[in-house]
């Protein structure tokens, strides 16, 4: 390695061995190459895999596939390995953190005073969610086992739920003197 003293960078020295461009690493020359492949030994082609993913595979895992990646050049020896970097498609209900998954759910004011009942999305359709009386904005709450499967094990993850409030920003006068009601009622309670 060295280094440049001035711009205090880093520079390295690589050498490498390539094949010959005329030669092709063969030391001699086909005078009547094949039509297929131009005499470089190789011929391209294209080959349809079905590679099978885990359930609950982690994001960014590297799934190796023997014998199906590059050949060593001249053919000297059996193909190499092709990797397979699997990439989860986002869904736009859900976020994920390893097999567990987060969604956001709006509901109304009076809905979280007093509790109410809810269908949530899950990945295998919907599921009943108990939202008790007096919950506050951002409280999370848990459906066990309604996750991703969990990679190498036959348990699943939980889907948690984050509660968020629908605030009216526009009150009919009926809705406002409701609004106005309820707020003596708590300043006498307070």
């Amino acid at each position: 390695m060295i280094r440049n003293r001035r711009e205090d960078k880093e520079h390295v020295l690589i050498q490498q061995v390539t094949a010959c461009s005329i030669y092709h690493g063969r030391g001699s020359i086909n005078e009547h190459p094949c039509p297929e492949c131009r005499g470089s030994g190789e011929v391209e082609r294209e080959e349809m895999l079905t590679v099978k993913i885990p359930p609950g595979i982690e994001e960014g895992t590297a799934l190796r596939i023997p014998a199906k990646g590059l050949p060593p050049p001249a053919s000297a020896g059996a193909a190499g390995d092709l990797f397979v970097v699997v990439r989860s498609q986002p869904d736009p209900r859900f976020e994920r953190a390893g097999a567990d998954l987060l969604q956001m759910v709006t509901i109304s004011l009076p809905d979280a005073v007093l509790g109410t009942a809810l269908k949530v999305h899950t990945l295998n359709g919907s599921a009943n969610l108990i939202v008790p009386a007096g919950t506050q904005p951002d409280t999370v709450l848990r459906l066990k086992g309604k996750g991703l499967p969990q990679f190498g094990s036959g348990r699943h993850g939980d889907l948690y739920v984050r509660i968020s409030l629908q605030v009216p920003a526009h009150l009919s006068r009926e809705e406002r003197e409701l609004y106005e009601r309820l707020r003596s009622v708590a300043r006498k309670i307070h």
